[in-house]
C-alpha cells in the first residue's frame, strides 16, 4: 500500500487515539489522589517542558502568526488544554465508567455537525452507515453484551462535566483546520499549551486554597508522566497533524475506536478479562471506520 498523506493522516489519529486511551486508565487510578485543575496543570506543563526544545527554534519564524492570532491560540489553549481534560477528571470522580463511555465517541458528532454547518461538509451515505456500524459497536463493548444494561444507565451530576469535556474536544477538532499557515505545528502546540496553562491558573489557585495538598507516590507521579508525555506532548502533535493531513471529520471517525482501545489496556494494565462483546464490538468499530474513511477509487483511475 503506497504511503500517501491520507494514511498518514489516519495513522496519526489512530495513535493519538491509542495513546488517548490510556487517560481513561489513568484517570482512574488517580483522579480521588490529586484534584482535576491541579493534575491537569501537571499534565501539561510536562507536556510543554517536553515540546520545547522542538518548537524553540521554530519561534522565530512562528512568532508573527501566533502573535497575530492570540485570541485564535488563546480559544485553542482554552478548549483543548484548560476545559477538556479538567472537565474529564472532574467527571471521573463522580460518574460512571459507562456513563463516561458512552459520552465519550459523540465527540466526532460534533465535528460532523459543525463541518456541515459551516463548511457544507455532505453527510454521505457511507459517512453515515459507518457512523452507524461505529456505534452499534460502541454499544455493544459498553453494555458488555447485554442489553438491558443500557436501560439501567442512571447519569449523575458528574456526566455533565463529562459531556462538556466532550463538546469541548469536537470544537477544539474542528476548528484546528484554522492553524494559521505561517505557524508551524511544533509553534501551534506550545502556543496553545502555554495559553492553557495560563488559563487554569486560577483552577489550580482555587484549589490549592480550599483543598489540601495531593500526595506525592509513585502512582500519582507515574500518571502525571504519562498523561503528560503521551496523552499531551505526543498525542495532540499527532491529532493536528491528522487533523491537517484528512480534517476533523475523518480524524474524528477514527477517534471512535478509542473505546476498544480503552477496553484492550484495561485488560493489560488492570487484568481486566477481554470478553466474545470486546471482539464483537471492536469488529464493529473497526468496520464502521473502514466503510467511513474507505476511498473508491472510479474505475477508469484503477486501469
Amino acid at each position: 500500500m503506497p504511503v500517501t498523506p491520507r494514511l498518514v493522516g489516519l495513522l496519526a489519529a489512530l495513535g493519538a487515539t491509542v495513546l488517548w486511551s490510556g487517560n481513561f486508565v489513568a484517570a482512574r487510578g488517580i483522579a480521588h489522589d490529586i484534584p482535576p485543575f491541579t493534575l491537569n496543570f501537571w499534565r501539561w506543563l510536562v507536556a510543554l517542558v517536553c515540546l520545547l526544545p522542538l518548537a524553540r527554534p521554530k519561534f522565530r519564524a512562528d512568532w508573527p502568526g501566533m502573535r497575530r492570532s492570540w485570541r485564535y491560540m488563546a480559544l485553542m489553549g482554552l478548549l483543548g488544554v484548560t476545559a477538556l481534560n479538567t472537565f474529564v477528571y472532574k467527571a471521573a470522580q463522580t460518574t460512571a465508567s459507562l456513563n463516561m463511555a458512552l459520552l465519550v465517541p459523540t465527540a466526532p458528532i460534533t465535528i460532523i455537525i459543525l463541518s456541515r454547518i459551516f463548511h457544507e461538509e455532505p453527510v454521505t451515505p457511507r459517512r453515515l452507515a459507518g457512523v452507524l456500524v461505529v456505534l452499534l459497536g460502541v454499544l455493544i463493548l459498553f453494555s458488555r453484551g447485554d442489553w438491558q444494561a443500557l436501560a439501567r444507565v442512571r447519569f449523575a451530576a458528574g456526566d455533565l462535566w463529562a459531556f462538556c469535556g466532550v463538546v469541548c474536544f469536537g470544537v477544539y477538532s474542528f476548528c484546528t483546520r484554522y492553524r494559521p499557515a505561517d505557524v508551524s505545528l511544533e509553534g501551534f502546540n506550545a502556543a496553545t499549551f502555554a495559553w492553557g496553562l495560563l488559563l487554569s491558573l486560577p483552577g489550580l489557585a482555587w484549589e490549592m486554597a480550599v483543598l489540601p495538598s495531593p500526595e506525592v507516590s509513585a502512582k500519582v507521579v507515574g500518571g502525571v508522566l504519562y498523561v503528560g508525555i503521551g496523552c499531551s506532548f505526543a498525542a495532540y502533535l499527532l491529532w493536528t497533524k491528522a487533523i491537517t493531513a484528512v480534517g476533523p471529520v475523518l480524524a474524528g471517525l477514527v477517534y471512535y475506536s478509542l473505546p476498544l482501545f480503552t477496553a484492550v489496556e484495561a485488560a493489560l494494565v488492570l487484568d481486566e478479562r477481554i470478553a466474545p462483546f470486546h471482539v464483537a464490538g471492536g469488529v464493529c468499530i473497526a468496520c464502521g471506520i473502514m466503510i467511513a474513511t474507505w476511498r473508491v477509487r472510479p474505475r477508469a483511475a484503477r486501469r
